[in-house]
């Protein structure tokens, strides 16, 4: 991310506010103000509103909605920038001191650093684990897979070796990270006391989200009293048809008491969304039918997702998995080393400011 780039999103921040403030501006007409004459009789605006008042609250409405999401787009850009940056000037500095401590170079030190070669089992492993999202036969795409996974174990292990120069010479990163007003209330898995909370807006249909699920499982197990989860609905029915009717399962499942159950069960067999297929799992999972099928075919659940969704809207989110650590924003599906290295930051600094 260049600064040729932040400096276009200040522009259009800029722009945008130039333009609200000049609708603000323009207010809207008082009710008795002439909008037309017809034979010598005025007619006023309040013969007009009641026909487009509707569609007028529905665009400023988008309106709002467009700045909000246009604004926290920048500033999380301007954040990871910042914080990227930042990085590499720490690691450099590191990398400086110990080429003068060892009296070598920097490629010499950083062409030492060797991680192991990826087996041909891990590729396999790989390629199942994604099998839903590579249309290509294993042996076809086996050696990509491999090249893409060796790529990775060089980044960790040159990482790994940035890290330890930054403990051998006790560099820290301070920058305050961004941190997100956002509402904490939903389905929780984890102690309520623990110091980090990641808020994760997800759907249910999304190939995304059902990547990152095992992530967040397997964040949960390696920190079981540091890490609490709160799912909030965010189901996308414009790309995913079932997602909305898949977030009201999972809300009725929740009024028995068997969220996390219907949650696991949805992500595991996410081509089978549909009304009848949630019925039946609601039955396989213990629910008591008759309540689930009212539940979900009365509707009354829609409101419940649709808090959710508008609180999204709000935060400036278009996709999903959208995640926030503590009130950090996680843009999509990332890996296990991502969420700890993030967790593990989060645990180095002071506790932060209530983010509910």
């Amino acid at each position: 991310m260049g600064l040729q780039m932040i400096h276009q999103s200040k522009l259009l921040i800029a722009l945008s506010l130039s333009l609200f403030a000049t609708c603000a501006v323009a207010a809207e007409p008082a009710a008795s103000s002439p909008v037309a004459t017809i034979k010598g009789q005025t007619i006023s605006y309040s013969a007009l509103q009641p026909q487009i008042q509707g569609n007028l609250d529905n665009q400023e409405q988008q309106h709002e909605l467009q700045i909000a999401r246009l604004n926290a787009s920048f500033l999380r850009t301007r954040q990871a920038y910042i914080e990227k940056e930042a990085g590499k000037l720490v690691d450099n500095r590191v990398l400086e001191l110990e080429v003068a401590a060892r009296k070598t170079t920097a490629p010499a030190l950083m062409s030492a650093v060797k991680a192991a070669p990826v087996s041909d089992d891990q590729v396999r492993a790989f390629y199942d684990s994604q099998r839903a999202q590579i249309p290509q036969p294993f042996e076809q795409i086996s050696p990509k897979i491999k090249e893409y996974l060796q790529n990775q174990a060089i980044e960790k292990a040159n990482r790994a070796y940035l890290d330890s120069l930054r403990a051998k010479y006790r560099a820290t990163i301070t920058i305050e990270p961004l941190r997100e007003a956002v509402g904490i209330s939903g389905p929780e898995r984890g102690p309520e006391s623990a110091p980090i909370t990641i808020v994760e807006f997800s759907d249910f249909q999304c190939p995304y989200c059902g990547r990152f699920t095992p992530v967040l499982k397997q964040v949960l197990a390696a920190y079981p009293t540091q890490v609490r989860l709160v799912y909030r609905y965010m189901p996308i029915s414009s790309i995913h048809p079932d997602a909305q009717k898949a977030a009201e399962a999972a809300v009725c499942a929740n009024d028995q008491a068997k969220f996390w159950e219907m949650h696991d069960t949805l992500f595991s067999e996410q081509s089978s969304l549909d009304v009848a297929s949630l019925k039946e799992k609601a039955r396989r999972l213990g629910l008591d039918g008759n309540k689930f099928d009212e539940c979900l075919d009365s509707g009354q659940a829609s409101a419940r997702v649709k808090s959710d969704l508008n609180e999204a809207e709000h935060l400036g989110l278009e996709a999903t998995p959208a995640s926030f650590v503590n009130g950090r924003f996680v843009d999509g599906a990332v890996t296990f080393d991502q969420m700890t290295a993030l967790i593990n930051d989060e645990l180095r600094l002071p506790p932060p400011t209530a983010h509910r």
